[in-house]
């Protein structure tokens, strides 16, 4: 497939409009970070606004919101049709025929028959999930739609609330009865839940199901996007692969946080094509708020005390020797760093380094024994 183009592409012809992996998904609402991409290309630009307008025109034509044996059917019915226009008159339709557009047209259809197809299948199953699990719950749900440009604000009937961004769905009951508390989402939202360890709170987002007892994190679950993301702020919560949980009760009542668990600070991405998981800290990761705050000047303090007060304070894991790293003497004003900064300034001054492997930090270092 030809390479997307992207914003600073400033001058794309139709043609390559007709044909471009981000810009179909802009029109088909299929990928949040394209649409995005493409209206901020165009915003405030009449020639640009155009150029979608007649692009989506076009589009619309072709009709690939159609299944794909649509499409082929209706091609093959203005081929026919075509192939009975004599040459030699010139008609209404003839015209229109020889015309660029009838050209253009016939040439992105068959371009597209393939990809609108690939469309289609993940409209009907992959993101099929969210309407799926929606209509086979047996209680009554309220669905809430976040049609705006700004987060919409709903708060549950045990107190929890949620912040629903742009173009996502949330499905929930009006009461959570029974021993557990279940919403399904389609997009992102973060999700500040009350606590109640009694009664687990499950969030069902397409492929990925998140469970948690009491805790503020966010999930991204776009259709058409490969990865779901789970991302902590607080407390922490278990993460599970839609298959493996949905029709296994004793998972689904259990009081205690199995699977993937991710705590504050980490991310967990799963991957819909590979069917896996992978986690990683956040970009930024931040000091938790209900700890106290943290003295962070030393003064001939050992690296091994302040590994452990920046693991503390963040609530990251961090893996060291402690035994080799307590004869390590370091003088630092870490107070105005962040997370990653402070361990730069850590590691150069004991001559270690550190990598990020599974969500966790891993200290390199030899000692400092003479």
């Amino acid at each position: 497939m030809k390479k997307k183009l992207t914003r600073f592409d400033a001058n794309p012809t139709l043609d390559e409009l007709l044909v471009d992996e981000s810009f179909l998904n802009f029109y088909f609402r299929k990928d949040e970070a394209d649409i995005l991409e493409w209206e901020d290309w165009a915003d405030d630009n009449e020639a640009r606004l155009a150029m979608i307008k007649e692009a989506f025109s076009e589009l619309d034509r072709l009709s690939l919101k159609w299944k794909s044996e649509q499409i082929e059917n209706k091609y093959a019915a203005l081929s026919e049709e075509l192939s009975h226009v004599p040459n030699d008159k010139p008609t209404t339709l003839r015209v229109f025929y020889r015309n660029l557009s009838f050209i253009r047209w016939a040439a992105a259809v068959v371009i597209l028959l393939g990809l609108s197809w690939w469309y289609y299948q993940k409209t009907d199953t992959k993101s099929g999930i969210y309407q799926e699990l929606v209509a086979n719950t047996p209680v009554e749900l309220i669905e809430k739609e976040n049609k705006s440009d700004k987060p919409l604000l709903i708060t549950l009937s045990d107190g929890s609330s949620i912040l629903l961004q742009k173009g996502s769905r949330l499905s929930y009951p009006t009461t959570f009865d029974g021993d557990r508390r279940e919403v399904f989402l389609d997009g992102e939202a973060f999700f500040e839940v009350a606590k109640n360890p009694e009664k687990p709170f499950f969030v069902y987002a397409n492929e990925v199901i998140t469970k948690v007892l009491g805790t503020s994190f966010t999930i991204k679950s776009f259709k058409g996007q490969k990865d779901i993301q789970v991302i902590v702020r607080t407390g922490k919560v278990s993460v599970y692969r839609l298959d493996e949980i949905k029709n296994n009760e004793k998972l689904l009542q259990s009081k205690v946080l199995e699977g993937v668990v991710v705590v504050p600070n980490q991310q967990i991405s799963f991957n819909k094509e590979e069917n896996n998981f992978s986690k990683t800290l956040v970009e930024q990761p931040e000091m938790l708020s209900e700890m106290p705050q943290f003295n962070f000047e030393f003064r001939d303090e050992s690296a091994a005390v302040i590994f452990n007060t920046i693991q503390k304070a963040y609530g990251i894991s961090i893996v060291f020797d402690e035994e080799l790293l307590k004869e390590c003497p370091v003088t630092a004003s870490l107070s105005d760093e962040p997370l990653y900064g402070k361990l730069e300034l850590v590691c150069n001054a004991i001559e270690a380094q550190y990598q990020l492997i599974d969500g966790q930090i891993i200290i390199n270092s030899k000692g400092c024994k003479n």
